[in-house]
């Protein structure tokens, strides 16, 4: 799913989600992928912006209306942002504390994933460090990327790993395959990953010739 979005092909979620689902025929367990899609594509949104997000969100509800699976679904992301009355004069500044509270565990998992190369990395951003490094500890990685209620570790850096890849962001995609190891994927299993986004990137009219390879990327 990570790849169909970050290539273009937003739409084909829908035909992809009733694929799997032909998979399960137990509700308990459509209702498990379905979710693991949505925390997918709820992740992803800050790897390849809302407007693909969002249509493949639009594909994905369509298929399970038609599998009669709509409505029963329910997800609490929404209840991480804080739910005080807009009636309150001190509602967004409420509302920022909330956010802030998931820094450490954003901190957590950039410092998992890229080690001693994540200060030089920010340094990069001049003037611009601290309202991004923010984003990135609180938003992006705190409140997102570091949520594996759904999804583990391994599986959300997958995701970032594939949306990353097929954009051909070539410092990015070494960043992240290099996290993938220090997860403690195999880089033989990592090379299998990238040939399978390869493949999806081929039949998405995308050139991959110059793409990073897992075996090029030191772990220092």
């Amino acid at each position: 799913s990570a790849a169909l979005v970050s290539l273009g092909h937003p739409n084909e979620i829908g035909s992809l989600s009733k694929y799997i689902y032909n998979e399960f025929k137990e509700t308990d367990e459509r209702k498990k992928v379905s979710l693991r899609l949505r925390d997918a594509l709820m992740k992803e949104w800050t790897l390849v912006g809302i407007p693909l997000v969002v249509t493949a969100v639009a594909s994905l509800a369509k298929a399970e209306k038609e599998l009669g699976l709509e409505g029963q679904l329910e997800r609490n992301l929404s209840e991480k942002c804080s739910r005080v009355s807009p009636k309150s004069t001190d509602h967004l500044r409420q509302t920022d504390t909330k956010i802030a509270s998931y820094t450490p565990r954003g901190v957590s998992f950039l410092q998992t994933l890229y080690a001693q190369n994540l200060t030089p990395i920010f340094a990069t951003w001049g003037s611009h460090r601290a309202d991004f490094e923010h984003l990135e500890k609180a938003v992006i990685y705190g409140l997102y990327l570091s949520d594996h209620t759904v999804l583990s570790a391994v599986e959300s850096e997958l995701v970032i790993l594939t949306a990353i890849m097929c954009q051909g962001l070539a410092a990015p995609t070494t960043w992240h395959l290099r996290g993938m190891r220090r997860l403690g994927v195999s880089e033989e299993d990592v090379e299998e990953v990238q040939k399978g986004v390869e493949l999806l990137a081929r039949w998405a009219g995308r050139t991959t010739e110059g793409w990073v390879r897992v075996k090029d990327v030191s772990l220092d």
